[in-house]
């Protein structure tokens, strides 16, 4: 698997960033029933691998489900590439993190 845009830009990302990634492409892989090593971050959903809504819907219900990170789903109207599908998932975790690490008052 190739870098996603962020680490292009000369943020490189984290242990746990990578492992996320790791997880969300081969989560991408299976819900297109392809093998991992057959996706590229420049695949384009609809037109190199044949996505839908539905399909579509799918890769982020999965996404949301097996790594834990709400918001994804609302991305899907913006995402074209692979990369795009990665890129939600890490500002979404980071998103999550953030709210996490924030204290509540009761």
């Amino acid at each position: 698997m190739a870098a996603v845009a962020s680490e292009d830009e000369g943020v490189p990302l984290t242990e746990a960033e990578e492992e996320l990634v790791q997880r969300a492409w081969d989560l991408i892989a299976a819900a297109l029933e392809r093998d991992p090593k057959d996706l590229a971050l420049e695949n384009r959903l609809v037109e190199d691998l044949g996505c839908d809504d539905v399909a579509l819907a799918n890769i982020s219900s999965a996404l949301e489900m097996e790594l834990d990170v709400d918001g994804v789903y609302e991305d899907i109207e913006d995402w074209e590439t692979v990369d795009d599908v990665l890129e939600s998932v890490l500002y979404y975790a980071e998103a999550d993190d953030s709210d996490a690490d924030t204290p509540t008052t009761a």
